[in-house]
């Protein structure tokens, strides 16, 4: 149940936060058990952008520290990630990797989407890095293993962003062809080939639906560069004179709230990868409480219909106050 309204609030909340989301090939997206290969430099921004397109339920395979702290596990449970851990944070958690892999299977097999980071790690920056053997070993079990999922598709996808930090930005969400069993030629007996041979097409794949731009350009080459990608995604036009005062005044009465939200995400993630996701879930959760109890507050003090009219105006006003 939290899962679905974690997903509720995704997709009221997202409209919010970016300027536009633009996406590409969902239309030919693989009907059936999907395995989601996808690229990984917005760290769990890039499961919510993800999420709020696909239908079916969302399971995400992320890293597996997170998981450590008991009451974290649970409410990470609940929004259906799968925790992977890795051998480098101790031999213990070798055992593990099954876990994972099987339950990337049942999620499928029960009817959701799996997303796997095939770089394994987060970082921001625009290109697709090297990929891991975990996408392949789920795959191979999958395709492979017990009542194996025959039909099940692994789809190339790319999350590629107009810039890392904060709200106001465009998203490319691009899903390529899907890869299918018969794709891959190498004798499954052959298990390490097997694996170099999917990763290769694996890694071919991804990289016509990732951007790629050069670290060493300047601040206003990589702009033109990204104004050049997102060319099928304009910005959406700016609104006559009504509506830009009404987007000020949007951004005016909730730029305290924002400011606060901010300065605390950015104290709790240091400036790491992990500061669009800590801020969109600040402003996704406790965002729709204030605007309950604010309502509340003025609905006790000056009528039911003035407090009604909050509820109402409030989210409407933050839109508008992105929008324009």
């Amino acid at each position: 149940m939290f899962f679905y309204f974690s997903r509720f609030l995704v997709r009221l909340a997202l409209p919010i936060y970016l300027k536009k989301l633009c996406v590409k090939g969902f239309d030919k997206l693989h009907k059936g058990p999907v395995l989601l290969a996808s690229n990984h430099s917005g760290s769990f921004f890039d499961a919510v952008v993800i999420g709020s397109i696909v239908q079916q339920p969302i399971f995400t395979l992320t890293r597996g520290d997170v998981f450590k702290k008991k009451a974290a596990a649970f409410w990470l449970r609940q929004i259906k990630l799968i925790p992977v851990f890795r051998g480098s944070e101790g031999r213990q958690y070798v055992k593990n990797h099954d876990v994972t892999v099987q339950e990337g299977y049942d999620a499928m097999k029960g009817g959701g989407a799996v997303i796997i980071f095939s770089e394994g790690v987060c970082v921001n920056e625009w290109r697709l890095r090297p990929l891991g053997k975990g996408t392949a070993r789920m795959a191979y079990h999958t395709w492979h293993g017990d009542n194996a999922l025959k039909n099940m598709g692994v789809v190339p996808t790319g999350v590629n962003y107009e810039h890392f930090r904060g709200p106001g930005k465009r998203v490319s969400l691009r899903f390529g062809e899907a890869i299918l069993i018969n794709d891959i030629k190498t004798d499954p007996l052959e298990y390490e080939r097997w694996l170099r041979e999917f990763n290769e097409i694996l890694e071919r794949k991804m990289s016509a639906e990732v951007w790629s731009i050069p670290a060493e350009l300047s601040k206003e080459e990589k702009a033109q560069r990204l104004d050049a990608l997102f060319g099928d995604c304009p910005v959406p036009a700016e609104g006559n004179a009504i509506q830009k005062a009404i987007g000020w005044f949007g951004r005016a009465i909730h730029r305290p709230v924002y400011n606060l939200f901010e300065r605390k995400t950015a104290k709790l993630t240091a400036r790491s990868v992990f500061y669009d996701s800590v801020l969109f879930g600040m402003l996704m959760y406790l965002y729709p409480t204030i605007v309950v109890l604010l309502s509340v507050i003025i609905g006790a003090i000056a009528g039911w219909q003035a407090g009604l009219a909050l509820f109402f105006a409030l989210p409407i006003l933050a839109l508008l106050g992105s929008r324009y």
